[in-house]
């Protein structure tokens, strides 16, 4: 079964920010709060100043378009997708400004692509209002991801036209 926004911990109309991987900032959580905010803003905003991408996320089906454009070119597909995810009034805390830039291969979402311009300062005031909420990273895992990509495939998705490589859990 596909996964929804509440299955995946994400409340609808946020941005997601895409991880290298969710320890860079669950690993974190228990330490004191000044330091936990410095090093996870360090690890996920590694360049000071530099543009990084959100995505917006209203419904499912966007989603799942974004997952699609995240791994368009990735090769294994089945593959972990780690976020956290931001509201807009969260962005706007800590002054960080954001443009709508088309992006990626999913055409149904690509103009939900926003550049943002973070400084390790607003990266650091960022991580440490979202930890005092109590923020944890999300994972969709690889098993959903294949579902996702499939689903997308089936609708005629530009990004999910390489073929799919199924993970072990899904082969027959």
């Amino acid at each position: 079964m596909l996964p929804s926004l509440f299955d995946l911990g994400i409340e609808p109309g946020s941005f997601i920010r895409k991880l290298d991987n969710q320890n860079h900032w669950n690993a974190h959580q228990d330490e004191d709060l000044s330091r936990a905010s410095k090093l996870i803003a360090e690890k996920i905003f590694k360049e000071a100043g530099e543009k990084y991408s959100l995505w917006k996320v209203n419904t499912e089906q966007e989603f799942y378009g974004v997952v699609a454009s995240l791994t368009a070119n990735a090769n294994p597909k089945d593959r972990n997708i780690d976020f956290i995810w931001v509201t807009k009034s969260e962005l706007k805390e800590v002054d960080i400004e954001f443009d709508s830039v088309s992006e990626g291969n999913c055409l149904k979402v690509n103009d939900l692509h926003f550049d943002a311009v973070i400084n390790q300062e607003k990266a650091r005031q960022l991580c440490h209002n979202l930890i005092v909420k109590q923020r944890v990273a999300q994972r969709c895992k690889k098993a959903q991801t294949v579902l996702i990509l499939q689903y997308q495939r089936d609708r005629g998705c530009k990004a999910t036209n390489a073929d799919l490589v199924l993970c072990d859990c899904q082969k027959p």
